[in-house]
């Protein structure tokens, strides 16, 4: 008798330990995931480049610029929040559920941008987002639901793609997310670019006693284009 009540008890701690090891290991996965996804080396890399000053990035080097974005002509109307903006991401994932598990899967992406200005105190750059990796926070955020109807603005969004916030009986379970570089936002941006004269700077704008000229930032397979607007990688190194 004693003996099982050992055995069991010695069954039940091998179980618990098992369990413990499956949740640290899960638990590691998770963080690994999230430390080496796409995002957040991007960030890294923003962060490890020397910050230059507009006016002192030389002309085809690679370095980090932290400016304002100001439009250079169009602006952009971000389709969710109606947020004035040089470039926005907006996505929509609907719940769906598989046996006992249950995810939100992506079911409209969008993004659109235009060439923008970047200006610090002592110059401004043209960026041209073509092509370039961009990691932006999604601080636009809505849902609709059951008992939560989308509201008209939603409902064109979907239905822009081909999508509908009804289901067969109830309204779909969905989430409505955005991300957007707003006008006058502070966003950080790695790249290499040429110096071209500065047809808008007034006669006297010049920076330690050189002509003023101003960047045109591009992406480029030697080069790639880096934007983000995540503090981390605005902040000065």
């Amino acid at each position: 008798m004693v003996e099982d009540v050992l055995l069991y008890r010695s069954h039940s701690q091998m179980s618990a330990n098992i369990w413990i090891v499956i949740l640290v290991v899960i638990g590691l996965i998770a963080v690994f995931g999230w430390y080496f996804s796409k995002a957040n080396r991007l960030k890294r890399l923003l962060r490890s480049m020397k910050s230059w000053p507009l006016a002192e990035l030389p002309e085809d080097t690679q370095g980090r610029v932290v400016g304002q974005a100001h439009p250079l002509g169009h602006v952009l109307t971000a389709p969710l929040t109606g947020r004035q903006c040089v470039y926005y991401i907006a996505k929509v994932e609907e719940h769906r559920s598989s046996g006992r598990s249950s995810y939100w899967k992506t079911i409209i992406q969008e993004s659109n941008f235009v060439p923008f200005q970047l200006i610090d105190q002592t110059g401004r750059a043209i960026v041209d987002p073509a092509g370039a990796e961009v990691v932006l926070d999604f601080d636009g955020s809505s849902s609709s639901g059951t008992f939560h109807d989308a509201n008209p603005t939603q409902e064109a969004f979907l239905q822009r793609h081909g999508h509908k916030s009804a289901g067969w009986i109830f309204n779909k379970g969905l989430r409505y997310r955005e991300a957007v570089i707003h006008v006058g936002e502070t966003v950080a941006v790695l790249g290499a670019g040429v110096r071209e004269p500065d047809p808008e700077a007034s006669p006297t704008a010049e920076y330690r006693g050189a002509p003023a000229t101003r960047l045109r930032l591009m992406h480029s397979a030697r080069c790639p284009l880096v934007i983000s607007d995540d503090p981390s990688t605005t902040a000065p190194s």
